[in-house]
């Protein structure tokens, strides 16, 4: 076994013997020497390699190493040009996770996770120019940092850097699709990032504050690569309720200030299953975290829910997101401060091939924003223009279809194609003479381990 140890002396002795009479084959006076000395040598080497292998846990705290790679080919056609790049998928974003847990005392457990993020090319971060992310390619970040303390009939209670109560509160799905196709679309750029809306002249579009018109205007607010009302990764307390009759209620505090409460549900009956959860956030406008996702202080709800026909493999998934942003408002009470999101997908799942399951779907999203209300160092915010004039709102919209193919329940093919369009208004009117029209293509597969 690669990385493993030898534990007792007589097979210790035996490889060394094997490896003795191999060498005795050029030289018989090596063969003899299998004295104290050299027994004693082999066994200090083996207690060096003992000394410095990696082994599972220690004897009280085990130790589980998992994670899985997720790497892709976008196509994409932005009306003027086309091109393709290799990129890390963001969507089930490349990661490695060390788990690890023992029993404290009866009935009760302690834990820890540490999980670190992998990227090469960055998916949410290229663009016309930059086929591989920029400064945000190859890169390791750390997504959990926590240990845990938990109890059948007391619940869990997190401390550290993990998955805040929201996280995960609109990607609830019964079908395996969200390594690539989730309600979080940020393939053409998240949050002010990713691919440019050019003018029909093929010129990026200023906008102010000092950067240029992008699809991560359009596809979600700033901050976080999530929809509006999906939850995040944080420096938190996090209190999870055991669960009873298929509900499980959680909340967490972190940042200065963040905090959400959760609940979420998964039964089945009669043939279906069903999974859903809904979460409340707020963010305090002094929070400058990276993913703050308003002017000022903002609030949002996000909520998902999945059913499917357990013989046939039909389902249909759907997720909302509300957001109010306080600091759009404070600027002028002229101005939209709420922003929504929907998304649907729906199709079949089933055994169509004896290596694994096969996942053909189709799916819609919609995201209406109000006034682009950005954050400022400091605190405050201010409202993004574009050639003076203030941006009153957008409306992202997009549609697709796709494929997924599983094998042997760690691997996964998939491919994915997106149509999307934007609409944005001004305070002069609907912003025209510009490409209005993003499409792409994703090919990759996901191997976990």
């Amino acid at each position: 076994m690669i990385g493993g140890t030898i534990k007792k002396p007589g097979i210790a002795l035996g490889i060394a013997m094997a490896g003795l009479a191999f060498a005795g084959a050029t030289s018989s006076a090596s063969a003899a020497d299998l004295g104290g000395g050299g027994y004693a040598d082999l066994e200090e080497r083996i207690a060096e390699l003992e000394a410095t292998t990696a082994r599972k846990g220690n004897r009280k705290v085990s130790l589980t190493v998992s994670g899985l790679l997720n790497e892709a080919i976008l196509f994409w056609d932005d009306g003027r040009e086309s091109n393709a790049y290799v990129i890390t998928n963001e969507e089930g974003q490349s990661r490695v996770r060390f788990l690890g847990e023992a029993e404290i005392a009866k009935g009760w457990k302690a834990g820890y996770l540490l999980e670190l993020g992998i990227r090469g090319s960055r998916g949410d971060r290229v663009d016309q120019d930059t086929a591989d992310g920029g400064a945000a390619a190859d890169q390791l970040s750390t997504r959990h940092s926590a240990w845990w303390l938990s109890s059948k009939d007391y619940g869990k209670l997190w401390l550290g850097l993990t998955s805040d109560a929201a996280d995960g509160i609109t990607e609830i799905n019964l079908a395996n699709t969200n390594h690539f196709a989730s309600s979080n679309k940020q393939y053409a750029g998240d949050g002010g990032n990713g691919f440019f809306i050019k003018n029909n002249l093929g010129n990026n579009i200023a906008i102010s504050p000092g950067s240029s018109l992008r699809w991560g205007n359009v596809s979600s607010p700033p901050g976080a690569a999530q929809q509006i009302g999906e939850g995040h990764r944080e420096n938190l307390v996090k209190y999870e309720t055991p669960t009873f009759a298929g509900f499980t209620g959680s909340a967490s505090w972190g940042e200065d200030d963040i905090w959400n409460l959760a609940l979420r549900y998964k039964g089945e009956f009669s043939g279906f299953k069903f999974a859903a959860g809904i979460a409340y956030s707020e963010i305090n406008k002094n929070n400058q975290n990276t993913w703050r996702r308003g002017a000022g202080d903002t609030d949002e709800l996000g909520l998902s829910a999945s059913l499917q026909h357990t013989e046939t493999g039909l389902y249909i998934t759907g997720a909302y997101g509300h957001l109010t942003d306080d600091g759009v408002s404070a600027i002028s009470a002229s101005l939209d401060d709420e922003s929504d999101f929907y998304f649907v997908q729906a199709g079949i799942e089933r055994k169509f091939f004896p290596v694994g399951k096969t996942t053909l779907f189709g799916e819609y999203w919609q995201t209406d924003r109000g006034a682009w209300g950005v954050p400022v160092t400091g605190g405050g915010g201010n409202v993004i223009s574009i050639g003076g004039d203030f941006v009153t709102g957008s409306t992202y919209e997009g549609w697709g279809v796709g494929i997924n193919q599983n094998f042997n329940e760690f691997f996964d093919l998939y491919l994915l194609y997106n149509h999307t369009t934007a609409e944005i208004s001004t305070t002069s009117g609907k912003l025209t003479g510009i490409e209005d029209e993003f499409d792409y293509v994703v090919g990759g597969a996901q191997i976990k381990f």
